[in-house]
């Protein structure tokens, strides 16, 4: 209720989730790049904030302004991409062979993405999952989806939180 306001504070918050995700990108085999969706209500000192925290990680960080600008206000960081992608510096790699169970697929992704120390999910979905399994589709990858406001299932535990589990409530299959 207050984004019109400068809150250094808030934004030091948030940098915790920010190096969690910059610590997942890094699980991939792939340099991680920053891209601040800069707001005009944003301050130079708020941007401070998350570029030095990124340069402490040793990650390029770049302010975009696409939302003013569209496309033009990305291009700095598109290039830095570009330049990364094509100069083989990446060694892409997946988090979990195929051969994994989907189960054990689901739990590899709750513990290393997600921070959380397991994931849990009742009969039914076990079944469900032991079904795909059983119908072929045990070596497909596995998408998660959950609250997008924060690592786990909890949408108020902010930053990176730990000490929980991932609730998975429902399985479907994309074939």
């Amino acid at each position: 209720d207050k984004l019109g306001e400068e809150n250094v504070e808030a934004v030091k918050k948030g940098l915790e989730n920010l190096g969690q995700h910059i610590a997942n990108i890094h699980k991939f085999g792939v340099p991680p790049v920053v891209g601040i969706n800069q707001f005009i209500a944003d301050t130079d000192a708020e941007i401070a904030v998350v570029n030095d925290y990124c340069k402490s990680l040793e990650t390029d960080c770049f302010v975009c302004s696409h939302w003013a600008d569209g496309g033009a206000g990305t291009q700095e960081i598109a290039a830095r991409i570009a330049e990364i992608a094509d100069s083989g510096v990446a060694k892409f790699k997946t988090l979990y062979d195929d051969d994994l169970s989907l189960w054990e697929k689901i739990r590899t992704i709750s513990k290393e993405i997600y921070g959380a120390d397991d994931a849990t999910a009742d009969t039914a979905v076990m079944k469900q999952i032991e079904q795909y399994e059983a119908d072929g589709y045990g070596k497909f990858p596995v998408c998660m989806a959950k609250t997008q406001y924060s690592f786990s299932a909890n949408p108020d535990l902010k930053g990176a939180p730990s000490g929980f589990s991932v609730p998975v409530r429902e399985v479907r299959l994309s074939a």
